[in-house]
């Protein structure tokens, strides 16, 4: 059996070439396509050169057109010596395709020849299905070294006048704490002090300006009429989420006033995008006009303001509601009220 077996090995040879070119003559194209593959990186005689060639296309497109599936056979490390009862009688080196009919085969893998005659190596299973094509993958592991006996001798010379009588010394210890991270000492270690992030202090974050435009209603004697306004605002935080607010602004109503506001922001909640805001404020008027619809007008009036203001951080956009009680009267028995819409921009 081992002498009728034939080894086609993964590296060509213009011996193993001309093998193939005969097992294409026979028809045996399975083993034609094995031992013609590589072929065609040999420096061979033209002539025979565009025989293989010819050949190895024929065989080919044959096996492509007919019901034989491919198996691959790769191994890791490469090289190793294989045989598979796909082929049988045929020794191959890795990687090789083996073209066989549809099955369940055998792989058997082994470094050498002699190791594979004794059945001592690798044995795995492949199963192909018809018109297929399929790569086996088999992990070969190494041989490990037998473990050696050593010996270890403990026994060292000992210098009597080297060893150390009594309690150990104390032994000292540098921080691990970089240097720069350190409180500056007499020394002259550590770094310059740093200031505490979260530590309140004087802000000097300096006035923040916005302008306001804004249109709604104005509400007085139980009618409404519509009213538009523009404004100056300038802004400066106190402390945390707090900040002075003040307004200056003009409003176009039955009555126009020109209008003085002094009040405080608080910040209610903030996104990377978004700031949300409340505002109150009181709110000083003069009166344009002596007179409305034949009465007096007060030409000085107080008010309150109380506000939302949503802030687009992305844009210096900002966009307000806000409600503007009258405290005084603008004429006898007749108080105004209004409510606006407004839109901002904000020089951050």
């Amino acid at each position: 059996m081992i002498a009728a077996t034939s080894v086609a090995s993964a590296a060509p040879t213009a011996e193993r070439c001309q093998q193939g070119l005969d097992h294409a003559a026979k028809n045996d194209l399975p083993r034609a396509a094995l031992y013609l593959e590589g072929c065609e990186t040999l420096d061979l005689e033209p002539t025979l050169a565009s025989q293989i060639a010819k050949t190895r296309a024929s065989v080919a497109h044959k096996l492509d057109a007919s019901k034989l599936s491919a198996m691959t056979v790769v191994t890791t490390p490469e090289g190793m010596l294989a045989e598979t009862d796909a082929m049988p009688g045929e020794r191959f080196t890795t990687p090789a395709t083996i073209w066989t009919k549809a099955g369940d085969y055998k792989i058997n893998i082994a470094p050498d020849a002699a190791t594979l005659d004794a059945s001592q190596g690798l044995t795995t299973t492949a199963s192909i299905d018809p018109f297929s094509r399929r790569t086996v993958i088999i992990n070969v592991p190494k041989k490990q070294a037998a473990p050696k006996d050593g010996k270890v001798d403990f026994r060292d010379e000992v210098d009597e006048q080297a060893t150390h009588k009594g309690p150990p010394p104390k032994q000292k210890f540098g921080s691990i704490l970089p240097k720069k991270y350190r409180k500056p000492g007499a020394d002259g270690t550590g770094g310059p002090q740093l200031d505490d992030p979260l530590a309140l202090r004087e802000s000097t974050v300096a006035w923040r300006l916005g302008a306001r435009f804004g249109g709604g209603l104005v509400m007085q004697d139980s009618s409404t009429a519509a009213s538009f306004s523009i404004a100056a605002l300038a802004a400066r935080e106190l402390a945390g989420p707090v900040s002075l607010a003040t307004r200056l602004g003009w409003s176009h109503r039955r009555v126009d006033a020109v209008a003085l506001e002094v009040g405080v922001g608080v910040q209610l909640a903030s996104t990377p995008s978004l700031t949300l805001s409340a505002g109150a404020g009181v709110r000083g008027e003069v009166r344009v006009q002596d007179t409305y619809a034949m009465q007096e007008v007060a030409r000085v009036g107080i008010g309150g303001a109380v506000g939302l203001d949503l802030s687009l951080l992305q844009v210096p956009v900002t966009i307000g509601l806000r409600f503007e009680p009258g405290f005084t009267e603008l004429m006898p028995g007749v108080r105004a009220h209004g409510f606006m819409l407004e839109v901002g921009y904000d020089w951050r």
